[in-house]
């Protein structure tokens, strides 16, 4: 197994397609797991593809970088490591980054991620890359900037303590429990 102890940057990248393999390559977006290894080739960086589960790394071509490609991956280990995520912005992967305090770089597919992503650069915790737009300077300039100013990672970390602050699950559940025994809605406390 390769370590990724070595480099000083580590760039997580997990894009959920929901396609068997041979419709991610039939409809080249295979293309953007390849843009954006090329990307991130030559910032001293590793970078950890994370298949989802969509296909195998033995299903794929070689990319550019020597990137470490796995069909799943520890997703809050590799956070907790993690100096990036690039992410299509699905609503787990964003929030684990977050809860991580970790920037991403957004590249929204369908569905919500859109949405998702655009709250990402609004809060100031990452850039986007729309898929339509997904090239090689577009995706290293957005992963330069995100690593090198400072505001992103000061962002994902204010983020990540309001999350902590937020009593996560356990407050969830205390809120439903008391809109269903009293019907009322529940005010949250400032």
């Amino acid at each position: 197994m390769t370590s990724v102890d070595f480099f000083s940057i580590f760039i997580y990248l997990y894009i959920l397609w929901f396609l068997p393999a041979y419709l991610l390559i039939q409809n080249r977006l295979l293309d953007v797991f390849q843009n954006i290894a090329a990307a991130c080739e030559g910032l001293e960086a590793q970078l950890v593809i994370s298949l989802g589960g969509s296909t195998t790394p033995e299903s794929l071509p070689k990319f550019l970088g020597n990137p470490i490609v796995v069909s799943y991956a520890p997703q809050l280990e590799l956070l907790q490591k993690a100096t990036l995520t690039i992410t299509h912005a699905g609503m787990n992967t964003t929030l684990e980054s977050l809860s991580q305090g970790v920037p991403m770089v957004a590249i929204p597919v369908a569905n919500d991620q859109p949405g998702v992503a655009a709250r990402i650069a609004w809060t100031g915790v990452g850039e986007v890359v729309p898929l339509k737009q997904v090239s090689v300077p577009k995706l290293r300039s957005a992963i330069q900037k995100v690593l090198t100013e400072p505001s992103y990672k000061a962002r994902a970390i204010a983020l990540q303590q309001a999350i902590q602050r937020s009593g996560g699950t356990r407050r969830a559940a205390e809120i439903i429990e008391q809109v269903i025994s009293t019907g009322e809605p529940v005010l949250v406390q400032q």
